[in-house]
């Protein structure tokens, strides 16, 4: 009988911390300027990337990278990552495809991200 109440506090414990666990998920700059950054990006906060710094909660300074080029939420409930562009030049997934501006696109972690060319490629982790 001792087993099975340990077996129930160890559950209502592991329940709890899985219900508290604050996920993260990240952007993490494979080519470019800030190549090795990690952006860290918590669940359900949008962040945007662009080159306005009054517009953007990380800044790349790169001339094809729009003022407010895109943004990107982390959702935990899911393990996705909800994305939306807004650049002239363009955010495209690492098979080349251009994602459609104004769109949201939920993609899964691992998937690449070029923001404006291939000199600007970030990896969801």
């Amino acid at each position: 009988m001792g087993n099975l109440e340990n077996d129930m506090s160890t559950m209502q414990v592991t329940k709890s911390l899985a219900l508290s666990e604050d996920k993260t998920g990240g952007l993490i700059c494979i080519r470019g300027s800030h190549i090795g950054q990690l952006i860290p990006l918590p669940s359900d906060v949008k962040v945007v990337l662009g080159r306005d710094v009054t517009q953007c909660q990380y800044v790349i300074t790169d001339t094809q990278v729009s003022r407010k080029h895109c943004e990107i939420v982390y959702v935990g409930a899911l393990d996705k990552y909800r994305v939306t562009d807004f650049s002239k030049n363009g955010t495209f997934l690492g098979d080349g495809t251009r994602l459609e501006k104004g769109k949201e696109y939920y993609l899964a972690s691992t998937e690449e991200l070029y923001l404006g060319n291939e000199d600007n490629l970030y990896k969801l982790r």
